[in-house]
């Protein structure tokens, strides 16, 4: 499984964007968790440019990343809910 986040929601200007906000929130704080609770089974990859990337890959699966990765899918699927026209996820 991967996860990969990526680009500006552009809903309003840079600084006011409250979505790109709430992504970079809950993408740090995947990385974050998975960081203390299951390194080991993770790779993990954050790029502060001006086109910014979140981006995890497993190496193993365990219970509690999978747990943390399924937490950020439903917390972004929320945000998705609300702001359709500036949020896009893709799974497989």
């Amino acid at each position: 499984m991967s996860v990969k986040i990526t680009g500006h929601a552009l809903s309003a200007d840079p600084g006011q964007d409250l979505v790109c906000a709430a992504v970079s929130a809950i993408g740090t704080g995947t990385l974050n968790a998975l960081d203390l609770l299951a390194q080991d089974d993770y790779e993990l990859t954050l790029i502060d440019t001006e086109e910014p990337v979140i981006e995890i890959k497993t190496q193993r699966t365990n219970e509690k990343g999978s747990l943390i990765i399924e937490v950020m899918l439903i917390q972004l699927k929320t945000i998705q809910e609300i702001n359709p026209e500036f949020i896009s996820i893709q799974t497989n």
